[in-house]
Formats: C-alpha cells, sequence, structure tokens
C-alpha cells in the first residue's frame, strides 16, 4: 500500500486487491451495524455542549445498558455513601470516560446473538485487553486512554463477527485451538476465507470507526506492519498488541493463565515506554477491576 495514512477510502481501495480483505468486506454486509444507542451516544458526546441530562437520555432507551450503568455506580467498587438511582446521577458520579466505557462494552456484548460460554470468553478477553490497554495508555502517555481502551476493546472484535457469521465452524475452530491441531491463524483459514482480524478491520470499517483503529485491528498481531500506516495507528497496534499479552498472562478470556509469559522483556515494554513499576502495577491492580467491570454485565 502507497499511502502512508490510512483512511476508509485507502481502507476499501486496499481491499479491491486483497482477496481476504475483499471476501471480509463482502462478510460483513450480513452483520448489524453498530447498534443505534452506541452510535448515538458518540455523537452526543461529541457534542461541546453535552450534559447529564442528554447522555442519560441516550442510555435510557436500553433498559440492558442502563441497568449495567445504575449497576456500575452502586457497586462497592466504587464506594459512594449513597444509594445512585438515576442516570444522570450516576454518570456525575462515574464520569464520562466511564459511562463510555460501559455503554461500548455493552455494545461489544449485544452484538452476540446468543451468549453461552465462548460468547463469555469473547467478551472477557474484550474487557481485560481494554483495561490493560487503558491502563499503559495512562501510565506511559503513549495514547488518549479513552482511545486505547476502544482499540482493546475491539481488538478480537473479528473473532465475535465470525461466531455470529457461523457458530457451529467457530465452535469447531476453538476446540482446534484448544486441542492444539495448530496455530490459530491456520486453523482459522481452515474453516473461514478471512482471518479474525480481516474481518475486524473491515467490520469496523464498514461501521466508520476511526482508521486508526480499523488499522491496529488489522493489525494487532502484526504491529510492525502498521507502521506504515502512520505513526498514531503504529503506535496504537503496538500498544493492542501488548495489551493483549497481558490479557494472555493474566488469564483474561483464556482457560488458564500463563504465567510464564514474560511480560517485562517483551518488545512492546520498551518502545512505549512502560517501566518495570508499571507492569507491576497492571499484573497486581487490573484483575480487580477486570472482575468489576465483568460483574457489571455478566453478574
Amino acid at each position: 500500500m502507497s499511502s502512508m495514512q490510512l483512511t476508509t477510502e485507502s481502507f476499501t481501495e486496499w481491499a479491491e486487491s486483497d482477496p481476504e480483505l475483499s471476501c471480509a468486506l463482502t462478510a460483513v454486509q450480513d452483520l448489524p451495524a453498530m447498534t443505534d444507542i452506541v452510535s448515538d451516544f458518540l455523537i452526543t458526546i461529541e457534542d461541546p455542549d453535552w450534559s447529564a441530562k442528554s447522555v442519560a437520555q441516550v442510555i435510557a432507551r436500553d433498559p440492558a445498558v442502563a441497568a449495567s450503568v445504575l449497576k456500575a455506580a452502586n457497586s462497592s467498587y466504587y464506594s459512594f455513601q449513597r444509594q445512585i438511582n438515576d442516570l444522570e446521577g450516576a454518570i456525575a458520579v462515574l464520569g464520562l470516560a466511564t459511562i463510555k466505557s460501559l455503554v461500548l462494552t455493552a455494545g461489544v456484548k449485544n452484538m452476540n446473538k446468543r451468549f453461552g460460554l465462548i460468547e463469555k470468553l469473547l467478551l472477557e478477553d474484550a474487557i481485560g485487553c481494554a483495561l490493560c490497554a487503558r491502563e499503559i495508555a495512562r501510565k506511559t502517555g503513549c495514547y488518549n486512554p479513552e482511545e486505547a481502551f476502544l482499540g482493546g476493546l475491539l481488538r478480537h472484535i473479528g473473532k465475535i463477527a465470525m461466531n455470529n457469521l457461523d457458530s457451529e465452524k467457530y465452535s469447531q475452530l476453538v476446540q482446534g485451538v484448544y486441542n492444539d491441531e495448530g496455530e490459530l491463524a491456520i486453523l482459522e483459514r481452515k474453516h473461514f476465507p478471512y482471518s479474525h482480524a480481516a474481518i475486524g478491520a473491515a467490520l469496523l470499517n464498514h461501521w466508520n470507526i476511526s482508521p486508526q483503529l480499523v488499522a491496529s485491528t488489522l493489525f494487532h498481531n502484526d504491529p510492525a506492519s502498521c507502521e506504515k500506516m502512520g505513526d498514531m495507528a503504529g503506535t496504537m497496534a503496538k500498544l493492542v498488541h501488548l495489551s493483549g499479552v497481558f490479557c494472555i498472562r493474566l488469564g483474561f478470556g483464556q482457560r488458564t493463565p500463563r504465567e510464564d509469559l514474560d511480560v517485562y522483556r517483551h518488545p512492546g515494554t520498551e518502545f512505549l515506554g512502560l517501566e518495570e513499576e508499571d507492569i507491576d502495577d497492571i499484573l497486581h491492580d487490573i484483575p480487580e477491576a477486570f472482575v468489576h467491570t465483568c460483574n457489571s454485565f455478566m453478574g
């Protein structure tokens, strides 16, 4: 690809000469658009004159999301002294950043046509990566923390798409991974004509999500290749990739934690400027936030 900056138009043009991406772009036409509440929420908070009332009115249209927000506001995790009974109050005490995280996470969960073990693990993986990405961004200052959260949340959106397009094939794929029948990339192409990264990027492009997030999703397993899309996209891809490594180490969305995985010497830690004490903090603190966030959505 000759352009140094990825745009929605160039991604589509790129797909015209890439059979895998072309196939992925065709496949996402059969997937639902981003839910109205998420789209309207993002539009509402982009207004510099947004208010707690206007945001609450959007959230209230989806009872499940509204319930999750109120549940989070009243959880012991936040330790507020009074009961929060309305959405405006929840927005006031939680803040827009936390509300945004909750709404977007609910949007990812609602993509699932059903919610069994596979879907639970996929959501846990998304939540864990999002939390790690936001914390890495906070500690290093390498990226906007809330954009980093979104990058982590969406990194494996392609796996959710695969599961929605053909749950039987995706179940066979997951079983093959668990049985050590081969590498994920090889097994994906055994069951689908595209990787989860390709279908995920195509879906985000279809949703008109920012080009940086499209690029980081496409290259989250190969962040070096994302550098040609521009500095910001390259940084996001490295950030998301490292966050995924933390997920594996901590066992988020996995069968068991990989405590032998050395995140301290991962190339991404040096590139992003993550210090050893920062890594210690993430490994110690994020599991509590992970449990709290999962409980807000899965009980």
